[in-house]
């Protein structure tokens, strides 16, 4: 899907949602949905910090040899 498909789709979802939604039912869904975005972010960038990482391997094994 192409970025601006994908920003289509997301609108149309949220139109979706808010239909026959109160104020304040919009708001808890927004600030629930954000929370969501936000842990799966900080999840996202944990895994990625604890996955070895290809190119220090590489770096310590030539660092290595050359010893």
């Amino acid at each position: 899907m192409c970025p601006e498909e994908l920003a289509a789709f997301a609108a149309s979802l949220a139109i979706a949602i808010a239909k026959g939604k109160t104020t304040d039912e919009l708001d808890l869904l927004a600030v629930l949905l954000s929370q969501i975005s936000s842990t799966l972010a900080t999840i996202s960038i944990q895994k990625s910090n604890l996955e070895p990482d290809s190119s220090k391997e590489e770096k310590s094994a030539v660092v290595a040899e050359n010893e």
